[in-house]
């Protein structure tokens, strides 16, 4: 990465049990954009430890590629076995967030809307793929980014979007110096 900084991405999975839109099909398309820009990679989820995606890594059919790449590559399953809990979590360590399955309140007080309010208010772009219902009132994106997507493609495409804008701010302030 001659010499400068690594791009540091946190992925934030909300698996809380029933969440059927935290799959790995809609995680390793954006882990290895990340990963393959190149970039850090770190995941969490709220409480840490390993999220409940177990069907998921027992099948044996993907039409995804980057599926069975996830499925093959162990020190993914290993970022996956042992996600930090979201009070690790230091903003300032992290370029951008990318958060699959957040419902509710964007502006709650805790858990992980909390995590995604800290990035917005420090002026870092998110993109979330949201659960069932995402409310991002009163205060919308604040003095960050915010990028939303919901259809089938949106993990990748918010994905490609957060790393384009990370990339050009880190343009922006190495021209600047």
């Amino acid at each position: 990465m001659d010499g400068q900084i690594p791009i540091r991405f946190l992925i934030i999975l909300v698996a809380d049990g029933d969440n059927s839109e935290v799959r790995i099909a809609r995680l390793a398309p954006a882990y290895y954009l990340f990963k393959d820009a190149p970039a850090e990679v770190v995941l969490a989820t709220p409480s840490g430890g390993f999220p409940d995606l177990t069907g998921e890594l027992r099948q044996t059919n993907h039409k995804e590629p980057t599926v069975g790449r996830f499925l093959a590559d162990r020190a993914a399953r290993d970022d996956l076995a042992d996600t930090l809990r979201l009070d690790q979590i230091v903003t300032e360590d992290f370029d951008a967030a990318f958060c699959i399955g957040l419902s509710g309140p964007l502006w709650s007080a805790e858990g992980v809307a909390a995590t995604i309010r800290a990035f917005l208010t420090s002026g870092k772009p998110v993109a979330v793929n949201p659960g069932r219902h995402l409310d991002t009132t009163p205060e919308g994106a604040a003095a960050g980014l915010l990028i939303l997507g919901n259809g089938e493609a949106s993990p990748l495409l918010s994905a490609h979007a957060l790393l384009k804008v990370v990339l050009e701010g880190r343009k922006t302030v190495t021209s600047a110096d």
